[in-house]
């Protein structure tokens, strides 16, 4: 089980004290957004744990938004597991994987940009590129 912290850097006193203004007519997901500042997901999800009457237990919202429980039932198949996709373009590094825009700063395994199956193959991908990084790096220093 995770717990998510749906307002963080607010306290739940001070959230169930900004919920329990009047609504003035707004839609309970429209006064979470107005007095607890959530988006439309977030309020989803509280909506989904305590139900469509939760704006009738502010206590029960509050304390949802600062612990909302997230229950992981099981990894998705082996078979939709990709690695990252994004990263640092290979152009903008040298043949040591040094950044060519900030000397010093070296990348390896899935900072770089590349997709590909999760397995043996991304991880000897990221091992060697790992140990291309660490032989730049020692260059790197010996040449300065």
């Amino acid at each position: 089980m995770l717990w998510l912290d749906l307002a963080p850097g607010r306290a739940e006193a001070r959230l169930l004290a900004d919920l329990s203004r009047p609504r003035k007519g707004r839609s309970c997901g429209e006064h979470l957004r107005r007095q607890a500042g959530l988006d439309a997901v977030k309020a989803a999800l509280v909506f989904e744990i305590l139900g469509k009457e939760a704006g009738n237990d502010l206590p029960a919202v509050a304390s949802t938004l600062k612990r909302l429980p997230l229950r992981l039932l099981r990894p998705r198949p082996m078979a939709e597991v990709i690695s990252t996709a994004g990263g640092v373009r290979l152009d903008a590094l040298d043949d040591g994987l040094m950044l060519r825009a900030l000397p010093g700063a070296f990348c390896a395994g899935e900072m770089l940009d590349w997709e590909a199956p999760t397995g043996g193959y991304l991880l000897t991908a990221c091992y060697a590129s790992g140990l291309r990084a660490a032989e730049g790096v020692i260059g790197w220093l010996a040449g300065r």
